[in-house]
């Protein structure tokens, strides 16, 4: 046999072998959600659902990122995302001044809450170090000098509640991965997070919080006696090296999207013991504002992955937002 005859009957089988293992690779799953729903007198109002991770995974600026995120979020008037701090004020049968009670800590709670304090001034202290490398000569002779300011934030990590000191811990975290990709990273590494990346692509658009203005505190609060598991969590991904931490991130991130259990001991199956607070009643605040909407707009909205799905086990018992949407009236449907 020629070896023409032999490429030509040997192409079609590896053509067939190349269909075959790639029909077999498991579809992408979808991280976008559209629900739509209809009123006489305004029409049809759309809300888009993103899932998002809190770093921003390479894998969250793929190519679905381009075909159906940036498209449906230029199809958008608002945007809404966490930590915007511009949030309404709370529903009248909500407490507007919620606080966190020490008193309902374990043991186990309370001494992880004076060991975050100890790691969130060394998280701190590294952050400043990050942000004194990028000041020029003459704006680093202004700054205070470093032992003055380290006591200055030990003082206020001391005082400091612990919600404040959650979002203090969350700031410091972001301001070290800023140096960290100033500095140069792997392509790998995060990229920052989303809902950052879609308000630098739609600067015109109008961005408001997700959750009402005491929203994210009453959700802390409400996490039960672990709470503290949060504060943890903060520190330990600001720690770990990222070539270590995205692989199972991402891992995680697709279980979730296709309503799976993260692995054991990860960062997501850890934080399921505060789902009460996280995903229960951060769920219960936003479907109240998303059912008021009925102007026949379009809005975008970014939520943390975990609170797509329902949450049922010892520790909360709801169901996920996309569910509560559909209860409400919305017909929901993946963007492909």
């Amino acid at each position: 046999m020629t070896t023409a005859r032999f490429l030509a009957r040997l192409l079609p089988c590896l053509l067939a072998l190349s269909m075959g293992a790639a029909s077999a690779a498991p579809a992408a799953a979808p991280r976008l959600w559209k629900a739509t729903r209809t009123a006489p007198e305004h029409g049809t109002t759309v809300l888009y659902v993103l899932a998002a991770t809190s770093v921003g995974l390479p894998a969250e600026f793929d190519g679905y990122y381009t075909r159906a995120v940036l498209p449906a979020l230029r199809a958008s008037s608002t945007l809404s995302v966490e930590g915007v701090g511009d949030g309404a004020e709370a529903p009248s049968d909500f407490d507007a001044n919620p606080g966190c009670d020490l008193r309902q800590l374990d043991e186990a709670g309370i001494a992880r809450l004076n060991d975050v304090r100890q790691r969130i001034l060394t998280l701190t202290l590294q952050a400043d170090m990050a942000r004194r490398d990028a000041l020029d000569v003459k704006a680093l002779a202004q700054a205070p000098d470093p032992d003055t300011q380290a006591r200055s934030w030990a003082r206020l990590i001391e005082m400091s509640d612990e919600f404040t000191l959650l979002q203090f811990a969350r700031d410091q975290a972001a301001a070290l991965a800023a140096g960290h990709k100033a500095e140069g990273a792997a392509a790998d590494a995060p990229r920052g997070n989303v809902a950052a990346a879609l308000i630098r692509a739609r600067p015109d658009v109008a961005v408001h919080d997700i959750d009402d203005r005491t929203g994210m505190m009453r959700a802390y609060c409400a996490s039960g006696p672990r709470r503290t598991l949060l504060l943890q969590d903060v520190v330990d991904n600001a720690a770990e090296p990222a070539a270590r931490a995205i692989p199972r991130l991402t891992h995680d991130f697709d279980a979730l999207l296709r309503n799976r259990a993260p692995a054991a001991g990860g960062p997501f199956a850890r934080l399921a013991p505060l789902d009460a607070g996280l995903v229960c009643a951060r769920n219960h605040g936003w479907i109240r504002r998303m059912n008021a909407l009925a102007d026949g707009g379009t809005h975008f909205y970014v939520v943390p992955v975990r609170n797509l799905f329902a949450a049922r086990h010892d520790a909360a018992d709801c169901g996920g937002l996309l569910a509560d949407l559909e209860q409400a009236g919305f017909t929901v449907a993946p963007v492909k």
